[in-house]
């Protein structure tokens, strides 16, 4: 049974980021949901599959579940706030250096048989 709040801590962890990344909705109000779905999950956790008290269920809920959270949402709303904006297009610059070197070996192969 531990397995599967587990699983439901790693799935709403997950579905945190994609939505905060996303913009799903407000950062705060999302972000409330998930910390509060992911202490839930591992107070859950800890009770039915750890021999611990309700106080120590709820202290491990807090530091790992909010704990984790926070972190997800800190590293969401970094990639969000660095993706381009939408109509950008990227451009890589290895394309002409290569055609660079590509003309330059050329070049140089012409002088030695001259």
């Amino acid at each position: 049974m531990g397995v599967v709040f587990l699983a439901l801590f790693a799935i709403t962890l997950f579905v945190l980021y994609i939505a905060i990344r996303r913009g799903w909705g407000d950062t705060l109000t999302t972000g409330g949901i998930g910390a509060i779905l992911s202490l839930l999950w591992v107070v859950l956790y800890a009770l039915l599959v750890e021999e611990t008290s309700v106080a120590q269920a709820l202290f491990a809920g807090v530091v790992v579940g909010v704990g984790f959270a926070v972190f997800v949402i800190i590293i969401a709303r970094f990639f969000r706030a660095n993706q381009p904006p939408p109509g950008v297009t990227l451009v890589s610059h290895t394309q002409p250096l290569a055609q660079e070197t590509h003309d330059e070996r050329r070049d140089a192969d012409r002088q030695e048989t001259e």
